[in-house]
């Protein structure tokens, strides 16, 4: 999706007429119901693919088959409400608070920096330990700078297809990647300036900028994870994880070994074996090799399918929102869900390095699930504020005095 926010004519920047918010308030309809059956479909089948692959695992740490999955569904159960909440209040009133909301974020990712109060847990410290609970900033942060970057090309009417005028976009995106890479939480800086650059395209960013900025940032990144002995590690073995099979590959080849046992039509529901100990936290990042085993291809891409409509209607819902704030906020969230779940897919079929990033809906996190129903919750209110479709020429005014018609006898 491309929309330019300014272009210049006659001499002078503009803004197109189809990026003018409307000086009439947009009728308020209902909201979407294709796209909310299928963010339930989603829920509900990620939550029933959570409770059989988690079970084993739970079981022998918990001695709770149910301990994965009832908090799981405790939290979606939370993050639904505020969905529904969230799709009735008009999304016009979230704007003010949109820039609170990004500083709030900086300073809670800040905050997972220091001892005490960030948790560290397998050489990254990317949590907030609260009773009962913890937080990951980094998933407030996903929808925080969607949502600020829409606000900031909607309000500053200027061409952001000059460098100089993403100055200010630039060193926000640098700030937030910089607190992420120290909290050693690649992937999650990824996919946070994915949604950032997806964005400033849909707005009128220059791609072929983007392009080069990626092809220059490759050396940094390589230097970067040549710091980490394990991650550097894991780049190695994407190259041949079969070489260390007992170490760095061994995850990877796990996840391999089940998507090649489930064949066309899987195993069965709850008849993995590879999540009995062999393939290690299978209802984390790798759940999607267990998908394919129990479900086989035909699961596999029937759940693939379910991802692209439900990101294809939620850009339909972008293409129809009433202004831009609420059409690049859509093409956020949907740029978290997307490049989140082609990153993963590509993890798991060892497609790219091992980045350790889960698979929205499906993947085990609270603070993840409860965040992605609250997004879902904005595409919801956002859809409400449609517009109206016309055809060329043709009003949709009532007259409201009879008009009289006369013809010859």
């Amino acid at each position: 999706m491309s929309v330019r926010i300014l272009q210049k004519q006659n001499g002078r920047q503009k803004r197109p007429a189809s990026a003018v918010v409307s000086s009439k308030t947009p009728k308020k309809r209902e909201i979407d119901y294709t796209f909310l059956l299928l963010v339930v479909v989603m829920t509900c089948v990620g939550l029933t693919m959570l409770l059989s692959v988690s079970a084993p695992t739970a079981s022998s740490k918990f001695g709770n088959s149910y301990y994965f999955f009832m908090r799981q569904l405790s939290l979606a159960a939370v993050g639904f409400v505020a969905m529904i909440v969230i799709s009735k209040i008009d999304y016009h009133k979230f704007k003010p608070f949109v820039r609170i909301f990004m500083i709030v974020c900086t300073i809670l990712l800040v905050l997972v920096l220091i001892p005490g109060i960030g948790k560290a847990e397998n050489n990254s410290r990317r949590w907030i330990q609260l009773p009962g609970f913890r937080l990951q900033p980094s998933e407030f942060m996903k929808l925080a700078i969607a949502m600020f970057f829409a606000k900031m090309i909607e309000d500053t009417n200027k061409d952001i297809s000059k460098v100089r005028n993403m100055v200010p976009y630039f060193m926000w995106i640098a700030l937030v990647a910089a607190l992420m890479l120290m909290e050693t939480h690649v992937s999650g800086a990824i996919v946070i300036c994915g949604i950032a650059v997806l964005v400033l395209i849909a707005g009128g960013a220059n791609f072929k900028f983007f392009v080069g900025c990626g092809i220059a940032a490759i050396p940094a990144g390589m230097v970067f994870l040549m710091m980490f002995p394990k991650r550097w590690g894991r780049v190695i073995s994407f190259l041949n994880p079969f070489m260390d099979t007992q170490d760095k590959g061994f995850q990877v080849v796990q996840g391999l070994y089940a998507i090649g046992s489930g064949g066309m039509f899987g195993l069965g529901l709850g008849q993995s074996v590879q999540k009995y100990s062999y393939l290690p936290e299978p209802y984390n990042d790798f759940i999607f090799s267990i998908i394919c085993e129990e479900l086989g291809f035909i699961g596999m891409a029937l759940i693939i399918g379910l991802f692209i409509a439900l990101i294809v209607r939620g850009i339909k819902i972008a293409f129809d929102a009433p202004d831009v704030f609420g059409s690049l906020t859509v093409v956020g969230i949907m740029a978290h869900v997307g490049i989140q779940t082609v990153l993963n897919i590509a993890v798991v079929t060892s497609s790219i390095p091992n980045t350790g990033i889960s698979l929205p809906f499906f993947s085990y996190g609270g603070t993840a699930i409860m965040v992605l129903l609250m997004e879902m919750g904005i595409v919801l209110s956002i859809s409400r504020y449609r517009k109206e479709k016309e055809l060329p020429g043709i009003t949709t005014d009532i007259p409201k005095k009879k008009i009289k018609t006369g013809g010859r006898g």
